[in-house]
């Protein structure tokens, strides 16, 4: 089982590259700040940015969107449709997190309430395409939590965007990116990109109280190492998806979620259990035919030709499998999904039943599709409003209840050889009202 596991893990010689390319560009930024973040852009993404016009103005945002309303109608149509669901869903989460309080016998009080934090950044990946959808899935959520200031980054392209004489350079982020920041009213906007622009935000002016959103390795690599500094969401990097099927799967459709997930990244990991070998040889015939035939080929084999599995196996040792490897995506396309479901607990987001594809997910069904990575769903959820709220303790005593409580805190600190614990309550112990 743990072979299997890592098999599918990514190359270690590979990580630690990662691991020094990404400190050494966090120190540069920590030490020398926005000049840091300018060069390392101009080096990796080979875009020499204004650092007297970096914010991406509001206008250009309205400019975006009007356009996209204009050309492409049905576009911005589902474009919305997307944001109203994630935020639906959103503030279906915020509902069900109540603040607490508990009544003691002398009338005091314990609790807790849930704050929103007052500064978070938002990640939204831009290397090999731009995600509006990330953007919605991340700025949205912490729009219900009620965080005062949400700052986004992306990764900027050389061609400029939208054009205009007044604004020679507008930065070459996706105009479709754009016009979601306006519709979803998010004003702050940088294009930055890679460890370059977490390091901004973790160590320059926004200083952000956490950040958020998925990446390439490089990004994942430098949440790790700003773990600290500045709270983050998850260790989300390459995507990954497990399907397990059976004889009543449709092989094309499982081919084609294969493939969903294999043309995010050359790291990506896309899996498919059955105990049915003639399923199986069904959806390697389907994928042989439709990566030849796809304008994504080259990407699509290189992750399946490395990370790709088809793999023979009962429901117990796929159970066991996926327990195992706890996956960002599990799909249950079998007969009785339901009746897997109680023993699959690990994976980080679950589509039950042939019907549930993984890609309504992706584009805005409701829950986030900010998930969990490389077997740490198996202790991490999903992004959601709670990613943006912190628990804070309450504890509210009348003289009665210190009173009542005084004589066996002290019989505990004294255990414990902290005496002026014992003292400070005794002190109210012996204060009567």
């Amino acid at each position: 089982m743990s072979d299997w596991v890592a098999a599918l893990a990514r190359n270690g010689e590979m990580e630690e590259d990662t691991r020094k390319a990404v400190k050494a560009i966090l120190a540069d930024v920590c030490r020398d700040g926005l000049k840091a973040v300018l060069d390392w852009t101009l080096r990796l993404d080979g875009v020499a940015l204004d650092p007297a016009a970096l914010r991406i103005p509001e206008a250009a945002l309205q400019a975006a969107r009007a356009d996209l309303d204009r050309r492409q109608p049905d576009l911005m149509a589902a474009l919305r449709e997307m944001i109203a669901n994630v935020r639906r869903f959103a503030e279906g989460q915020r509902g069900c997190l109540r603040d607490l309080e508990l009544t003691l016998p002398g009338g005091g009080t314990v609790g807790e309430r849930w704050c929103p934090l007052k500064t978070a950044g938002v990640y939204i990946p831009g290397g090999r395409a731009f995600y509006p959808s990330t953007l919605a899935m991340t700025v949205i959520p912490a729009q219900v939590a009620g965080v005062g200031r949400i700052v986004g980054v992306t990764p900027p392209k050389p061609q400029p965007t939208l054009p205009q004489p007044s604004q020679p350079r507008t930065w070459g982020v996706d105009p479709l990116v754009l016009a979601c920041a306006a519709e979803l009213g998010l004003t702050e906007l940088y294009p930055f990109g890679g460890a370059q622009a977490l390091a901004w935000l973790a160590f320059g002016e926004p200083a952000v109280d956490l950040i958020a959103g998925p990446g390439n390795r490089f990004v994942a690599e430098a949440k790790r190492q700003l773990i600290g500094t500045c709270g983050i969401d998850a260790l989300a990097g390459p995507t990954e998806l497990l399907v397990i099927a059976d004889g009543s799967a449709d092989p094309a459709w499982l081919a084609e979620d294969l493939m969903a997930q294999a043309e995010h990244d050359p790291d990506a990991a896309a899996v498919l259990v059955s105990a049915d070998r003639a399923l199986l040889k069904a959806v390697e015939a389907e994928l042989q035919a439709r990566v030849e035939a796809s304008p994504r080929r080259a990407i699509l084999e290189q992750s399946l030709g490395v990370h790709g599995r088809l793999v023979c196996a009962e429901r117990d040792l796929a159970i066991a499998l996926a327990q195992a490897w706890a996956p960002e995506h599990l799909e249950l396309c079998v007969r009785d999904p339901e009746a897997w479901l109680p023993s699959l607990t690990t994976a980080g987001a679950v589509f039950i039943g042939s019907a549930s594809a993984e890609a309504f997910g992706d584009y805005g069904a409701g829950p986030n599709h900010v998930l969990p990575t490389d077997r740490s769903a198996r202790y991490t959820s999903p992004l959601g409003v709670a990613t943006f709220l912190k628990r804070q303790s309450l504890l509210r005593l009348s003289t009665t209840d210190a009173a009542a409580m005084a004589p066996w805190v002290e019989k505990l600190a004294e255990a414990e050889g902290l005496t002026h614990h014992g003292r400070s309550a005794g002190l109210r112990g012996h204060h009567h009202p």
